[in-house]
């Protein structure tokens, strides 16, 4: 399907195929939440390993993780199958990461160091798999939708299949686990259930991209070949949008692992009250709803970088009553839980629709198209400050005096609130800051998109004339 404008032609998506191409949403958050909410508490509390033992693992699996991401990248933009280049990674990877979901929330009789080696091998074998499907899957949204506002449909969509990935974890992991027998147990079958559910939402999300991802053509597999490796780099490095975007996502990402990898905590330790998690996800989740809802009509009337500024700057008042007062009444703390969620969810929204920006600014300034080199450098900023988040959290858990399932100190509370609601206040300047130096508007998009499409009308042309010569 394609749209008319007075200036371009865009190519759209049927809106059955956006739905099912949204389900790789729901698969890629399954696991991003349960590893953002619960992995930590697993391990301290549930496996036996120590704070300061999980605090290295997850670094060091997260700095590997992350280095592999743009080679994926690479590999992926080179990859050509006549099922396309993205989706045959989607579909062969799918069932891998949702057994290594499993294997990571088991709870084989261990000893102590065998515990720690055990949580390695699962957790690099985890992430290193999760490359294979997550980099690919971002990549096709630019190839689903050439249009601006579709894509940012497309990526309200994959966040909305994100929010009900939010609700089944972070709502109804604790009661499921008690269900499924509590325990080790309970979380080695949750661990299972959702490693099923991650593995079907991905391959629909495949069948939804089947008429987009399509085989390369000749011409087009010769401009791959001529593509140097450096020149696939510097689509990174010389992209001053892309640069401001990782910036601005990856301090984001911090704030979010830092809090997420406490949040826990902060429930059963500070307030005593394990029993509000679920009731905290839910009208958080109520709210971020609501925003997605909104998002398509905010970014169509303030424009994607203002949008985004502005959902940021809300944030940072009700992140500091909360951190000076921790222990208000729980309605009040309610609606200011509530209130962070709804503009959380829209910042975080824009990153990825913003990213496809950079993918058209890349041709268009170096002739080069690379989705999935530069949905990589994404990852990796992703990867790196989750890594450098959960580090922080454990390790200053650890050198604070945390003991798993006891009374905590005066400082370790302290601590608790700080990580949860005093960090993100600092992380969010920073997003503020790094974003305002976005060097693309709507108007200079207008321009970008108007060339790309003459100078492609201008390759059909040329080429239709050497066949007929």
């Amino acid at each position: 399907m394609e749209i008319q404008t007075n200036e371009t032609v865009f190519k759209k998506a049927k809106i059955f195929d956006i739905f099912k191409y949204s389900f790789g949403g729901l698969g890629s958050n399954l696991a991003f939440f349960l590893m953002m909410g619960y992995l930590t508490f697993f391990y301290t509390d549930i496996f036996g390993i120590s704070s300061i033992t999980v605090a290295n693992i997850m670094l060091i699996t997260r700095i590997f993780d992350a280095i592999t991401d743009p080679l994926m990248g690479l590999l992926a933009d080179r990859t050509k199958t006549k099922m396309g280049k993205y989706r045959p990674w989607i579909i062969a990877g799918a069932p891998l990461i949702g057994l290594l979901i499993f294997l990571l929330f088991s709870t084989p009789n261990l000893s102590p160091t065998a515990k720690v080696v055990y949580a390695y091998i699962t957790y690099i074998a985890y992430s290193t798999f999760s490359d294979f499907v997550n980099i690919p899957y971002h990549s096709l949204t630019p190839v689903l939708s050439e249009d601006p506002e579709q894509r940012t449909l497309i990526v309200t969509a994959k966040q909305g299949m994100g929010l009900v990935a939010q609700i089944i974890v972070m709502i109804f992991a604790l009661p499921l686990v008690n269900v499924f027998g509590g325990g080790q147990q309970g979380w080695s079958i949750f661990g299972a259930f959702i490693g099923l559910l991650t593995t079907l939402s991905f391959w629909i999300c495949a069948s939804g991209a089947k008429n987009y991802d399509l085989p390369v053509d000749k011409n087009e597999e010769k401009e791959d070949e001529d593509v140097k490796l450096k020149d696939q780099l510097f689509l990174i490095t010389k992209n001053k949008p892309m640069i401001t975007l990782m910036l601005a996502f990856g301090s984001s990402i911090l704030s979010t692992a830092i809090t997420n990898a406490v949040n826990i905590y902060f429930f059963v330790y500070v307030l005593n009250r394990k029993d509000l998690v679920p009731q905290v996800a839910t009208i958080t989740m109520a709210a971020t709803l609501f925003s997605l809802l909104l998002l398509p009509r905010l970014s169509r009337t303030l424009g994607k970088k203002k949008t985004y500024i502005i959902s940021c700057a809300a944030c940072l008042i009700p992140f500091a009553i909360l951190w000076f007062k921790p222990t208000m009444p729980i309605p009040l703390m309610f609606v200011f839980l509530a209130f962070i969620g709804f503009f959380q969810q829209i910042s975080g929204n824009l990153g990825w629709a913003i990213l496809p920006e950079c993918v058209d600014y890349a041709e268009w300034k170096f002739g080069v198209r690379g989705n999935s080199t530069l949905t990589s450098a994404i990852t990796f900023i992703n990867k790196i400050f989750m890594a450098l988040g959960g580090f922080i959290a454990s390790l200053l858990l650890g050198v604070f005096g945390f003991i798993a399932n006891q009374g905590q100190t005066t400082e370790v509370l302290n601590l608790i609130v700080f990580m949860r609601f005093g960090i993100p206040i600092f992380t969010f300047l920073i997003s503020i800051l790094s974003m305002s130096q976005f060097p693309l508007d709507e108007k200079k998009m207008r321009e970008i998109r108007r060339d790309l499409t003459n100078r492609k009308n201008g390759q059909i042309e040329l080429s239709k004339e050497t066949t007929n010569n």
